[in-house]
């Protein structure tokens, strides 16, 4: 016989009874008794152990786990559990936000995928937020990415795409640029516009942005990019309305900029051209389905030849 267990309530799987944090297992080959069953207490676990178990769960899981004693609830509500969230497998609103708040104090990278998602965020009450990085936002809107920086000031990386955010305009940007002086890197897609005061504003109050990618967007200052003077890598991949004359004269001015993306857009070879000879600090230009780039380059192999040991990326190069 075995002694009593703590947990009323219990599930038999595999030969074994899990009641609460106990667990008793058979030990016994078939057709023998059971007076070999053994009583193993999980409480008996290293914080650590605990630790890496909750640290495997998503966070649904990880509450159910935590629930199972009062030493595992204080576990579960470990800060380092709690840095980096991932919620894009489940559903995520405002009441599981909510719920998730008192043990949000600590979080720092959010990943989620939805507007619904990203509406909820300020929610959580995590206002020690570093990163967040969100896909499927197609219908998010300038009050929400608005409401967004402005309660999590601390925001280091903002990453939206890569579905089109056909709702945001530079307004929405701008705001991202007075509350956010920490951030030092901004990824969106399919803006409708970034103008030349949005982007001023981002040069003027995020001294410390250093990664900037406008993907897909309609239209783009070219000339206020060249004032964010800590820039080391810019993309515009898959912008159409640029100007190539004022942006390649423009950018040289980028004393940091290592790296260049201008794929999918008309950018001409005179242009890369000039942004080989002209920017001192440049190192790489990719130039992914330039089909100018790519024909010049198909009909005269050598007209980057002479490129001061920059790369120009295309599909065609070595």
């Amino acid at each position: 016989m075995t002694r009593r267990v703590r947990r009323r309530t219990c599930r038999e799987r595999e030969g074994r009874v899990v009641r609460g944090a106990w667990c008793v297992v058979s030990a016994r080959p078939e057709g023998e008794d059971d007076a070999a069953a053994v009583e193993v207490d999980w409480r008996a676990l290293p914080d650590d152990t605990v630790l890496q178990l909750f640290a495997r769960l998503n966070y649904r899981d990880r509450a159910s786990m935590a629930s199972a004693c009062r030493a595992w609830r204080a576990l579960g509500s470990s800060s380092c559990l709690w840095s980096t969230l991932d919620l894009r497998a489940h559903r995520y609103d405002r009441e599981v936000a909510s719920s998730l708040a008192s043990r949000c104090g600590s979080l720092r990278r959010l990943r989620l995928r939805g507007h619904e998602a990203a509406e909820a965020v300020p929610a959580l009450c995590a206002h020690g937020l570093r990163e967040v990085v969100a896909d499927g936002c197609r219908g998010l809107t300038d009050a929400t990415l608005a409401v967004l920086a402005a309660r999590h000031e601390d925001l280091q990386s903002l990453q939206i795409g890569p579905d089109p955010l056909e709702r945001i305009s530079s307004d929405a940007l701008r705001h991202v640029a007075l509350c956010c002086s920490q951030l030092r890197r901004l990824r969106l897609s399919g803006l409708r516009e970034a103008d030349a005061d949005a982007v001023g504003a981002l040069a003027r109050c995020c001294p410390l942005l250093e990664d900037v990618a406008f993907l897909d967007c309609g239209t783009v200052d070219e000339t206020a990019l060249a004032g964010i003077h800590s820039l080391r890598f810019l993309s515009v991949a898959g912008c159409r309305n640029l100007k190539w004359a004022t942006a390649s004269t423009s950018w040289t001015q980028l004393s940091s900029l290592i790296a260049l993306d201008v794929s999918r857009t008309d950018v001409s070879p005179s242009a890369v051209s000039r942004l080989i000879s002209h920017a001192k600090t440049l190192k790489l230009i990719c130039t992914l389905n330039c089909i100018s780039v790519e024909e010049e380059q198909l009909h005269n192999p050598a007209v980057f030849s002479n490129s001061k040991g920059k790369v120009v990326l295309t599909i065609n190069s070595d």
